[in-house]
């Protein structure tokens, strides 16, 4: 058990093999849990659906499918903002295939067209976010270099500074997922479970996770495996899932 000056953090240390690690934090009144993913040792990547063209939605479906993978589930959590029939609303990339485009509106409702939005990006064991007017202005580029890839907005930490449209006043506190990108080049997936505002969740990210880069992905649908409500609520679009060879 480590003390951490935001509140206690429960490591729980998976084999050396794989690296992932998953922490849980009380950071003010939000309990957080965060999963460390080392890209050099660790297998990541994003689904959508099965092989028959199904949305897999859940992590229960994820975990089946995976399992008849010989792969089974380290970590999980949704992979951004999805529309009714269950589609990524922006860019989604898999396999290195470009399943949906990269959607560049602006001035519409919704956290996903709060602005700066942007994409976040798995490559040659390498994770980057990128603002979605960058990403589109290097089109080419990304269409070589990322193998799986996620649109989302808005972006909350940005070079080691928050969102400056982010209010520290803002009573606006629900469920928060992000994808960050901390000073060591490690991806970390993290959920606040209980409801915070953008601006404690961007704080904590850049301050206790060591965040340089993060991007929010969705608000209160967003759930993570393992924690005991993984399972509860409505089917997602797009999952991020860290596997390791099933046992």
């Amino acid at each position: 058990m480590l003390l951490v000056a935001a509140g206690i953090a429960v490591a729980l240390h998976m084999p050396a093999a794989h690296a992932a690690e998953l922490r849980q934090y009380q950071y003010k009144q939000a309990f957080i849990s965060a999963c460390k993913i080392d890209l050099r040792s660790d297998t990541v990547r994003m689904y959508w659906k099965d092989e028959g063209g199904k949305t897999l939605g859940t992590f229960a479906r994820l975990d089946e499918w995976l399992r008849t993978q010989k792969q089974e589930i380290v970590c999980a959590t949704n992979a951004g903002i999805y529309d009714k029939q269950y589609q990524p609303l922006g860019l989604y990339v898999e396999n290195g295939a470009v399943l949906r485009k990269l959607n560049t509106r602006q001035n519409a409702y919704g956290n996903f067209y709060l602005q700066p939005n942007g994409v976040f990006v798995l490559g040659d064991k390498q994770a980057f976010i990128v603002e979605t007017s960058d990403y589109a202005a290097d089109a080419d580029y990304w269409l070589t270099h990322a193998h799986y890839a996620t649109q989302s907005g808005p972006i909350m930490v940005s070079g080691g500074k928050i969102n400056p449209r982010f209010d520290p006043d803002s009573a606006n506190a629900v469920v928060r997922n992000a994808a960050c990108i901390d000073d060591e080049r490690k991806v970390i997936l993290a959920i606040a479970r209980t409801a915070i505002s953008f601006y404690d969740f961007a704080l904590f990210l850049k301050d206790e996770l060591k965040c340089r880069d993060a991007l929010y992905l969705d608000g209160n649908v967003s759930r993570m495996v393992p924690t005991l409500e993984a399972n509860i609520g409505p089917p997602f679009g797009a999952m991020i899932a860290v596997t390791r060879p099933l046992r």
